[in-house]
This record gives structure tokens, sequence and C-alpha cells, in this order.
């Protein structure tokens, strides 16, 4: 059975309905990024349909529309559109900014560009005696997960990024990673990812005013 025999005989919507408007049913239940293993579980559609029903649901959350589908962290998600973005900031107000201090950015760079990395290394790198709490508070936003432990005497921790992190910065993969090359001569990792944080509204997830409502974060101590 091909794809388009799958599409007739067994639709998983009413009478009146089309792939784009049940994938959009989808993305907006989901809330979170689903990719196209998990769109192929939740539709039973191969990856051509998929990418067709996908295609035409961006075209269709187009114009005036208050969504849009966008392409990031190796998959699809709805955010709002950014015609709407000074109304929208004034409700995203309400939770807390996803922003993150110099100290995190710094670290968060490191291990991005350089992972997986042990904490001994993050503090060689920064010059510093401790980046703890950096590691701790990225763990809690989860931008960073444990990556195992490093094959020598003590067998430290190592760590590396996630789908999250990519989520923040609005990136499809870490190929997306700005260039060190082009970024002056010292910290050139903290300066690269510090070039994509999203500009104000701080939202925290997606940069160039495509804005969506995110779950309330933990709250944080300032920085040492």
């Amino acid at each position: 059975m091909n794809e388009s025999d799958l599409f007739h005989q067994d639709p998983l919507w009413e009478e009146g309905g089309d792939l784009p408007g049940a994938l959009e049913a989808l993305f907006t239940a989901a809330g979170e990024v689903l990719d196209l293993p998990r769109l192929r579980e939740l539709t039973g559609l191969g990856d051509g349909a998929l990418q067709q029903g996908i295609e035409k649901l961006q075209e269709r959350l187009g114009g005036s529309c208050g969504l849009r589908l966008l392409e990031v962290g190796g998959g699809w998600r709805m955010a709002t559109s950014p015609l709407y973005k000074e109304m929208v900031a004034r409700l995203v107000t309400t939770t807390r900014s996803g922003k993150l201090t110099p100290a995190q950015i710094e670290a968060l760079a490191i291990i991005a560009y350089r992972q997986p990395v042990t904490i001994t290394e993050l503090n060689a790198i920064r010059g510093v005696t401790s980046s703890a709490n950096q590691v701790k508070s990225l763990m809690e936003r989860q931008l960073i997960t444990p990556a195992g432990r490093k094959p020598v005497v003590g067998r430290p921790m190592m760590y590396a990024t996630t789908q999250a992190f990519l989520l923040h910065f609005g990136l499809k993969s870490l190929h997306d990673l700005p260039q060190l090359e082009d970024f002056g001569e010292a910290r050139l990792e903290a300066q690269a990812l510090a070039s994509l944080e999203p500009p104000l509204p701080e939202d925290g997830l997606f940069g160039e005013g495509a804005m969506e409502m995110i779950e309330d974060l933990p709250d944080e101590g300032a920085e040492p």
C-alpha cells in the first residue's frame, strides 16, 4: 500500500478534514517539537506525505494568521506570528524570562562547542575555580544533560547539550551554531552563542519575534 492509498482508505480525521489540518491539530495539541518519526507513529503516513503536509500547513499559516510552524530542534513546533509580537509580549511578561546570564552563556557556549566536557575542563577553559553553579542552573533549565563519565581517573561526569538547547536558540541542529572564526580572538564560544540570544521581549525560545507562551521555570538566585 502506498502513501496515497493509505491517505484515502483510512483517514484519521472526519470528512472535510485534510492532512495539513490534521498536522495543525497535532502540533497545537503537542505544544512541543514533533519530528518525522513521531509524526509517522501518530499518522501512519510516510515521510513524503508528511513533508508535503507540513509544507502546505506552513503556507496556510501565512499572512495574517496568528500562528507559524517553525522548523527547530530536529522537528517542527507551533509558535505565534511576529505580526502580533507586541500584544503577545504583554502576555509573556507574566512568565519568567528565559534570558541567560553572561556566566551561564559562557559555560553553555563551551559545552555546546566542545561537548562532551567535564566540569574540570569547563573550569580550565573559563579560567575559574568552579562552574558548578552554572552547570546546575543549566541542568535545571534542561539545556544540558549528563553524557556519561570520562574514562580517566575519578571518572568525572561529562555534559552535553539537549534538544531544549536547540529550541532556546532556534537551531535546527548543532551544525547551525555560528562559526567561531567569525568572532574576535578571545572567548569565541561565548561571543558566538550570545549572538543568538533572543532579543527583547525575552521569550527565551524563539528569537526574531516568533514568540510563544512557555512553561514557568524555577527561579534562580543571582549569579556570583
